[in-house]
């Protein structure tokens, strides 16, 4: 009877402890995700009144050209980011309904375009983004190893 209570005791600490760290890695993420976030409105502060209403590709300004590009250049990190295991799973939907939502405005598909005909555009898992569409996701683990991880939960992160 001892044993048994000895048991139910010891296993009742183990689930705390594993809890406890998933939670501590949740908090970790979500600092994380914030660097994202905040490197995202940086970059937001420097497009155009024109580029930020999706006006028609014409002239695009060098500035918003540079903008759009190290716009790119954040995208392929995210999703970098996500395939090492270091995006949540409900930020990574919202993020990429944002990226596939941004790629579609005239002035990002035209520089996209251009890239591409130019040979310039190295981005692996944004081309496999665009390839695949919304349902793309450059993590491979399981769900039950997501939600281990403290990526995943019955109502996000």
């Amino acid at each position: 009877m001892v044993s048994e209570i000895a048991l139910f005791v010891t296993a009742a600490g183990v689930l705390g402890v594993a809890y406890g760290l998933r939670q501590s890695y949740r908090q970790r993420l979500r600092q994380f995700e914030a660097m994202y976030i905040q490197r995202y409105w940086s970059l937001l502060d420097r497009f155009s009144l024109e580029l930020l209403i999706g006006s028609s590709a014409g002239q695009i300004s060098t500035d918003d050209e540079k903008a759009i590009r190290s716009y790119f250049l954040l995208c392929e990190d995210e999703l970098e980011m996500r395939a090492k295991e270091y995006i949540a799973d409900s930020t990574y939907r919202t993020w990429v309904e944002g990226i596939v939502e941004q790629l579609a405005q005239p002035m990002f598909k035209e520089v996209l375009t251009r890239l591409r005909k130019e040979n310039a555009f190295p981005y692996e898992y944004l081309n496999n983004l665009l390839e695949r569409g919304k349902t793309y996701d450059p993590c491979g683990m399981s769900w039950w190893g997501r939600w281990l991880r403290g990526l995943a939960g019955p109502h996000g992160v």
